[in-house]
């Protein structure tokens, strides 16, 4: 027999196994040949959904962003089916992308959001929603989240030199609220927040060309911190994680790299494989997915590897949110009501 049939067979055989690696398994089941599986979860709409929240992996709150306009959309199976909550909304006008700052789902009745600095509540499972005011005018937020206690917290932004920002805690089906701290006088109007335990990490990017630190605030403790990190002008992170003691920077231009928030050393060996934005980041429990323009990201297997490149594929897609949902499983949303549910092999 020839030697090189042998090594011709071998070759076939991987030809075939790169191939089934990028198959439709079934309807709605998509196995990439970068170790990603997603099930097509897709909202029927044009809309980008810019953000969502769930409080089970079948209950979710998803919201889309379109010319100036938000549509709201609910799920009570796990994506498979959504409902059109727009109608009990009037939507907003004149915002830009990063108008919606908050989507929060407490539960089957109670949901809020932030746009536009305005925090909506619903208490009927969105079938009617209310602007928070302090009985005299409608207060300016621009971040909600649930707190471990159940409870729903939410931060001022009133953008004064002079004047701090309160804290504020409402029980998740009252419209009530209370102070339970404030944030300093004279610093940023922050665009991104983000609620771990009783840490608060705030970041501040909109209309800056250098961006050099993200903001922490301990409830506990009332200490407030600002962290410095290094950016060329294009390379800001759009959004940031903190676990445990390190901070993980999502930035533009496709960086995504690790910062100790205690001596502010950063990690330079940094992922950039690409001039993509990255927008957003969960953390698994062991590692990190990182989503953006175009790819999906993971340390998963101890460094910073690209999972999905959909400019590869042709589709070109665009990553918005991600969010955890159970081990190994998470919730990834994009542009033109893209969602679905992935996983690692």
């Amino acid at each position: 027999m020839p030697s090189f049939i042998p090594k011709l067979k071998l070759f076939c055989c991987l030809f075939l196994v790169l191939v089934a690696t990028s198959c439709v398994k079934d309807k709605g089941v998509i196995e990439t040949q970068l170790v990603i599986t997603k099930y097509d979860r897709n909202i029927p709409t044009d809309y980008d959904i810019v953000g969502f929240d769930t409080y089970s992996e079948n209950h979710i709150f998803a919201i889309g962003f379109k010319s100036g306009t938000i549509t709201l959309f609910l799920s009570s199976d796990g994506g498979s089916s959504w409902t059109d909550m727009t109608s009990s909304f009037n939507s907003l006008w004149n915002q830009d992308i990063d108008a919606v700052k908050s989507v929060v789902y407490m539960d089957e009745n109670n949901l809020a959001f932030v746009a536009g600095k305005r925090l909506y509540r619903s208490y009927d499972g969105g079938q009617s929603w209310e602007m928070t005011s302090n009985g005299f005018q409608t207060l300016p937020i621009f971040f909600a989240a649930k707190a471990d206690d159940g409870k729903l917290l939410f931060i001022e932004d009133y953008n004064s030199s002079w004047y701090p920002n309160k804290i504020y805690k409402s029980d998740y089906a009252s419209s009530a609220f209370y102070t339970i701290d404030s944030l300093p006088s004279g610093v940023d109007d922050y665009d991104v927040g983000h609620l771990y335990g009783d840490y608060i990490m705030l970041l501040d990017y909109e209309n800056d060309y250098y961006y050099e630190c993200v903001h922490g605030f301990y409830l506990s403790t009332g200490i407030y911190e600002t962290i410095p990190i290094s950016a060329s002008g294009y390379d800001y992170p759009l959004d940031a994680m903190r676990v445990g003691n390190r901070i993980l920077l999502v930035r533009k231009e496709g960086k995504l790299n690790f910062q100790s928030p205690v001596n502010h050393l950063i990690d330079y060996s940094f992922y950039n494989f690409h001039w993509w934005d990255y927008y957003s980041a969960e953390f698994m429990g062991n590692y990190y997915v990182a989503v953006g323009d175009q790819t999906i990201s993971t340390n998963i297997n101890g460094k910073w590897e690209e999972a999905l490149n959909t400019n590869l594929t042709g589709q070109q897609e665009v990553f918005r949110k991600v969010r955890k949902i159970a081990t190994d499983y998470f919730y990834v949303s994009g542009n033109q009501g893209l969602f679905f549910k992935g996983t690692f092999k």
